[in-house]
């Protein structure tokens, strides 16, 4: 199986970003499975995602078989506060028995420690790493990582599994990389010296702040960039009735053209809960390996290229910024 660049994020199954009836996920994961897509990320973490990302692929399984797509799950969060995150050996074994259940597989390709920011350093390298390890050589997990938000935590742990000749299979960052902020683009070379093999950038979008849609209540951005993302879509709206209806441009679509262009990660993991929003994102996808849009590439339309130019500047002043995770009210 050819592992493809584009991972399709299941946390869209979870309803946070609306109605997800079961037969638009089943509709989703074949369109997505039928594009050539061979990743699917999921979490306890995300409602009964990973329930109805199985249901969708046992449906599937006669036209595609288990050996054509790889798996990406994760244990230790199964809450919004520290309260709710559990990273013992014990809840380690039975994370993983229940996510196989609930995904209608024998084996877990990928089994990600969920936000590691969250709990203790020595929880992460000492408790739950160690037990994944061992679930590994034991053949019910394939990959063993992690997943997080602040770089620098994933950083330091990547740098001790290496240390102790464990390496990461697999490090998951999310909005690290996108229009607001390219952080992750410092980072990955330093993950690669840390022995990290496989390096997933996740949510090119930023959490839907950058869809163009209302952002949602719950994302944790500073008020000042949200609105400076506001400003950037109102621009793209004054662009698209200058220049008609027949336009196909949107802020989301030049946000996945740039993010997409980060050649230096090795998957892309983008949310879709439709078909459409599937073919969408894969046709960014193609069209971000022509621009090159983060390696300084330009549009061919110079209108274009100018409201481009425009969003860049006003969102220059958070290429550096995060916002604090864990939260202080968690």
């Amino acid at each position: 199986m050819i592992q493809s660049k584009i991972g399709l994020g299941c946390g869209v199954f979870s309803g946070a970003y609306g109605p997800a009836p079961q037969e638009a996920v089943e509709d989703t994961v074949r369109t997505a499975l039928s594009r050539g897509i061979t990743l699917f990320d999921t979490s306890p973490y995300y409602n009964d995602s990973e329930i109805k990302l199985g249901a969708a692929l046992l449906a599937l399984r006669t036209e595609f078989p288990r050996s054509t797509y790889k798996i990406c799950t994760k244990l230790g969060r199964y809450g919004l506060h520290k309260a709710n995150f559990d990273y013992s050996a014990e809840r380690v074994v039975a994370s993983v028995h229940k996510s196989i259940q609930r995904l209608h597989v024998d084996y877990l390709d990928i089994v990600l420690c969920h936000d590691v920011e969250f709990v203790d350093f020595d929880q992460v390298v000492d408790v739950a790493l160690p037990k994944l390890f061992e679930l590994k050589q034991q053949g019910l997990v394939r990959q063993v990582g992690i997943s997080g938000y602040p770089l620098d935590v994933l950083l330091r742990i990547a740098q001790t599994q290496n240390q102790r000749g464990c390496p990461l299979d697999i490090c998951l960052s999310y909005c690290n990389f996108n229009l607001h902020c390219q952080l992750l683009s410092t980072y990955i070379p330093l993950l690669r010296d840390a022995g990290v093999k496989t390096i997933i950038s996740a949510s090119p979008l930023s959490m839907g702040l950058l869809s163009q849609n209302t952002t949602p209540e719950w994302h944790p951005a500073s008020p000042e960039l949200k609105a400076a993302v506001a400003q950037c879509a109102e621009l793209v709206n004054t662009y698209t009735e200058q220049n008609g209806c027949n336009m196909e441009i949107s802020l989301a679509k030049i946000a996945e053209s740039f993010a997409f262009s980060l050649s230096k990660a090795d998957i892309h993991l983008v949310g879709a809960k439709n078909s459409n929003e599937v073919t969408c994102a894969l046709e960014a996808f193609v069209r971000a390996q022509k621009l090159q849009l983060a390696s300084g590439g330009k549009y061919d339309n110079a209108d274009l290229q100018q409201l481009y130019g425009k969003i860049k500047q006003i969102l220059e002043p958070f290429a550096k910024y995060t916002w604090p995770s864990p939260p202080p009210d968690v």
